[in-house]
């Protein structure tokens, strides 16, 4: 069965989708919500540490700084592009399972009846 949630995208989950079908969607949406749940917490307690204080007022503490402000930002930014790309991955295999009738959405799934259920002399017992 070809989804729409299997289009190309040009993106890094395009060949994750490729491996994907109906048996195994709903274990790797899984797998991968518990990565963007890890990988959130990581980077919360990462941005908390991102901006290093100089250990002191001399100047070979102020250039450390200076040095190595730069690097971390790269790695904070990396790690916040990694997640981006596993959410665009995760929300995939969600529409994918969608797709395949496994889960509702969002909407559906928040849908109740307005008006009380039928109990006339037609309802078969």
């Amino acid at each position: 069965m070809h989804t729409s949630a299997h289009e190309p995208r040009g993106s890094a989950s395009d060949s994750l989708m490729l491996q994907v079908n109906i048996e195994n969607v709903m274990k790797v949406y899984q797998r991968l919500n518990d990565q963007v749940r890890n990988l959130r917490s990581g980077g919360q307690t990462a941005d908390q540490l991102r901006i290093i204080p100089p250990c002191g007022q001399d100047p070979v503490s102020l250039d450390a700084v200076t040095v190595f402000q730069p690097k971390i930002d790269s790695i904070t930014r990396t790690h916040t592009e990694y997640v981006t790309e596993v959410v665009e991955a995760r929300d995939r295999l969600k529409s994918a399972a969608q797709e395949y009738g496994l889960i509702e959405d969002e909407n559906a799934a928040t849908l109740k009846p307005t008006t009380s259920p039928y109990n006339g002399p037609l309802l078969e017992r």
